[in-house]
């Protein structure tokens, strides 16, 4: 239907560019995004002009960074939240995407679920697609990446795909995952008492159930325990789900898949025993991993047996999380570093 050059080819001028001279509503948002961000081509400056930004520090002034972010990845957002506080920046969460960008530097996570984005020269975007199955890297999507001032991604196994996906090293940034001590949930979660409520459970699972992996894991569990399993749970329900439940368990959607960082850190910083199956970047997450109880891959009896053992624990010390010594916050940092942020602070 669009050429190289994102002209409407002739059979479809008239449909696509009405008379009038405006984009047809049909197709006005997915055309102003892919304007916006182009294919790496020869004509494409963008490298360039990046370079140029960081080159006169444009960027260093900047004071206010808003985080946009899906319902499902708000805890994300408030760990970013958390370290780029610190670091001296006015920070906001929104969950839709602004009208107008007026705000001084922008932080997407998952760009690819907007329809609109944030200037490129003013955009830093959160990857979280899993590479084990690169179907979700579509052209448009990696335009999206490529097209950004930086690229966050919380594995280095994602990171090894994009490089080989043509995104450059230099704006990819290893941003890990950790729990956050000061997460709004914890304290409402602390104040509810699993054994005096009527939704109290053994075992909650949360996130997308339909498929035939997790269902098969989760109808093994339910011979044995009281599950409940929630598709979509937000903010104050997932918490109010999560402090009623003893157990929260971690199921992988796809066999090989990578841990559920996300899942299992806002599951920490509540407060929760969390039982994981192991996954394909087991290891690569040093300063929380020793708080989960881990299960083989695959095996849903050793899921059983582990969380019998978690049941039966009548007290569980709590670990102080401020005290650990997360990598998200050092990491950030780094990046923001060599984008020049830091500069006049």
């Amino acid at each position: 239907m669009f050429d190289d050059q994102l002209s409407p080819r002739p059979l479809f001028q008239s449909w696509v560019e009405p008379r009038v001279g405006d984009i047809h509503p049909a197709f006005r948002s997915w055309l102003l995004l892919a304007l916006q961000n182009p294919a790496p081509s020869p004509m494409n400056d963008w490298p360039l002009r990046r370079q140029q930004i960081l080159q006169l520090k444009t960027l260093s002034s900047s004071g206010r960074l808003r985080i946009v972010c899906t319902r499902a990845t708000t805890f994300v957002a408030h760990a970013l939240q958390t370290h780029v506080s610190a670091l001296g920046f006015a920070v906001r969460i929104e969950q839709e995407m602004p009208v107008d960008f007026h705000d001084d530097l922008y932080l997407v996570i998952c760009p690819q679920m907007f329809s609109r984005l944030p200037p490129r020269e003013r955009r830093i975007v959160f990857q979280m697609e899993q590479s084990v199955h690169p179907r979700w890297f579509t052209p448009d999507y990696l335009n999206i990446l490529y097209n950004s001032m930086a690229v966050f991604d919380y594995s280095v196994q994602n990171i090894q795909f994009l490089i080989q996906q043509g995104i450059p090293s230099y704006m990819i940034f290893h941003v890990p995952l950790s729990p956050v001590h000061n997460y709004p949930g914890a304290d409402f979660s602390r104040a509810l008492s699993v054994a005096e409520h009527a939704d109290a459970c053994d075992v909650l699972f949360y996130g997308d159930w339909k498929n035939k992996r997790r269902q098969a894991f989760l109808k093994v569990l339910s011979e044995h325990f009281d599950v409940r399993a929630e598709r979509s749970l937000y903010g104050h329900d997932l918490w109010h789900a999560m402090a009623h439940a003893k157990v929260v368990v971690n199921i992988h959607y796809y066999e090989n898949a990578l841990l559920e960082s996300t899942r299992i850190c806002e599951c920490l910083s509540l407060g929760a025993r969390v039982v994981s199956e192991t996954a394909t970047d087991q290891g690569q997450h040093p300063d929380w991993e020793d708080r989960v109880v881990f299960t083989q891959i695959n095996d849903a009896q050793a899921m059983v047996k582990a969380i019998h053992q978690c049941l039966q624990q009548t007290h569980v010390a709590a670990s102080n999380l401020q005290e650990r010594p997360y990598r998200m916050g050092p990491s950030i940092k780094t990046a923001f570093e060599a984008l020049n942020l830091l500069t006049d602070r």
